[in-house]
């Protein structure tokens, strides 16, 4: 069985989680281990935003070679 990867990225922790909830729905596991915030800091304001970011996985059935 191969895999399908989506990788969620979003500045917006209510956008991420949203996203994170759809895929779930749509048949998508998480890889906790590759679940990150990074802090950056936007260097026109000084001001502190984060990215967020995991991975999802969907298993797909392998095509069978008739």
């Amino acid at each position: 069985m191969t895999q399908n990867v989506t990788l969620i990225r979003e500045w917006d922790a209510e956008t991420f989680h949203h996203r994170v909830l759809e895929r779930e729905a749509e048949g998508y596991a998480a890889r906790l281990e590759t679940y990150s915030i990074t802090p950056e800091m936007d260097p026109e304001t000084g001001e502190i935003i984060h990215l967020y970011q995991i991975e999802m996985l969907k298993p797909r059935p392998e095509l069978s070679g008739g």
